[in-house]
């Protein structure tokens, strides 16, 4: 699958797919969003967030979306790009989607 430009935050990131909701405002702050709507909108993917608010118990609450992807691969990149260009911006890096399939037991 190609990489299709996109810019969150007005910063040029990369994206294996461009399906961002329909209708959604990048001005200013409003590329804020919750980490629940970016489990929402992009389900089974893996996804590289600027965090900009935190829980008091320390879980990561809202952010801008700098990249996603269907591989973890996808994410190296714009994560690289990113830190190199906001080297003390805390960034999360997770999976939107079940890491263990429905069905299938894991013995660590």
């Amino acid at each position: 699958m190609g990489k299709v430009p996109y810019t969150c935050a007005g910063r040029g990131m990369y994206s294996s797919t461009a399906r961002r909701p329909q209708g959604l405002s990048m001005a200013k702050d409003s590329d804020i969003v919750t980490v629940a709507e970016i489990e929402r909108w992009y389900p089974d993917e893996w996804v590289l967030v600027e965090i900009t608010r935190d829980h008091k118990h320390h879980e990561r609450i809202a952010g801008r979306l700098l990249a996603h992807g269907r591989d973890r691969a996808d994410l190296v990149e714009p994560h690289h790009r990113f830190r190199a260009e906001h080297p003390r911006t805390r960034l999360y890096q997770f999976y939107t989607g079940d890491i263990v399939p429905e069905g299938v037991v894991a013995i660590l």
